[in-house]
């Protein structure tokens, strides 16, 4: 005999009971009032077992019992067959198997599953909806990170206009691009595209190539490559899709598993950004050779910024969203 607990299906109150099995049933004995009750084994929906847990049993009408079981009233839940996860942790090779195993596909499920399952979600997301998502985020980008340029109108008007005289010979899918330009102490030397077409500027990054144009119009192509090819609405359901792989696999563990899974969603994440970068600089050096320009143009605006990387390491290689700048710029340079 054991002690357990006996659940109500009210959820209101709760008895601890004694179980004993006699042939095909189970005898709850409940011990604050004498009264027993007997339930046939056809009668009970059981878990597998978990480790040293207590089993969990549910009887018709809704109760539930959370048995403290032994081995051998497992076995005749279990028919004497060990099943599930019970049978899984009993055999040594399948724990080896699992150790191998689980890895592996751990690693096909954020390395090739969920890349290309983004890939495929955002080739459907509507363009309104890519629309009032870009809107929204420049508009808080705007109340926090950004403020208005304080580059003249004409300095404005004259890297626009070269931008949209590149994209009039160009083929592009999406036919809204909008360049912005903006001031940003935070951000520096930097620019970014949103979802919709918006290509933002900083004046830091038209100050750090001189307002060279034609290094200017390398990086616009770059920002172009990423709409072109929906890399930010991939990158958002890349992050949801292993935000609720992470969720699902490891469950109400989380609590331990705060740290190690902080880090490990914020590798997946830069190495798609990692993907993304690579797939943009090659666009954009493409695009240079079909207008006739030199992919050293883009070798230029990434020599730019080196002059502000102070250290380049296998951990910067590893948790930065960029690549590596000289690779980047190595890649240039070889395009012929």
């Amino acid at each position: 005999m054991s002690v357990s607990h006996y659940y109500y299906a009210s959820g209101v109150s709760s008895d601890i009971v004694t179980c004993n099995i006699e042939g095909d049933e189970l005898v709850i004995f409940f011990d604050q009032n004498g009264t027993s009750k007997r339930v046939h084994r056809s009668e009970m929906t059981t878990r597998t077992k978990l480790a040293g847990l207590p089993r969990e049993v549910s009887l018709d009408g809704g109760d539930l019992l959370m048995w403290s079981s032994s081995p051998e009233e497992d076995a005749w839940l279990d028919k004497n067959q060990l099943v599930g996860v019970s049978k899984l942790e009993s055999k040594k090779s399948y724990l080896m198997a699992s150790i191998i195993l689980v890895p592996l596909l751990l690693y096909g499920l954020f390395t090739q599953a969920l890349p290309r399952i983004a890939v495929s979600f955002s080739q459907y997301v509507p363009y309104g909806i890519k629309e009032i998502g870009s809107k929204h985020t420049l508009a808080a980008l705007d109340s926090t990170l950004l403020k208005p340029s304080e580059l003249s109108t004409e300095s404005k008007e004259l890297h626009a206009n070269s931008f949209y005289s590149l994209l009039a010979k160009i083929e592009t899918e999406n036919k809204n691009y909008r360049v912005h330009f903006r001031h940003s102490n935070v951000l520096g030397p930097n620019a970014f595209a949103l979802p919709d077409g918006t290509i933002v500027f900083t004046d830091q990054l038209i100050a750090l190539v001189e307002e060279n144009q034609n290094v200017l119009n390398a990086i616009f192509l770059h920002e172009v490559g990423h709409v072109e090819n929906n890399h930010s609405m991939q990158l958002i359901a890349e992050s949801l899709f292993a935000t609720l792989a992470i969720s699902y696999i490891f469950g109400d563990l989380s609590g331990v598993l705060d740290g190690v899974l902080g880090v490990g969603t914020s590798v997946v994440q830069n190495q798609f950004s990692k993907a993304h970068e690579w797939e943009a600089d090659n666009y954009a050096i493409g695009q240079l050779k079909a207008l006739g320009k030199d992919p050293a143009d883009f070798a230029a605006a990434m020599e730019a910024f080196q002059t502000l990387a102070t250290e380049q390491s296998d951990v910067d290689s590893w948790f930065s969203s960029h690549p590596l700048v000289q690779d980047r710029i190595d890649n240039a340079r070889s395009a012929k």
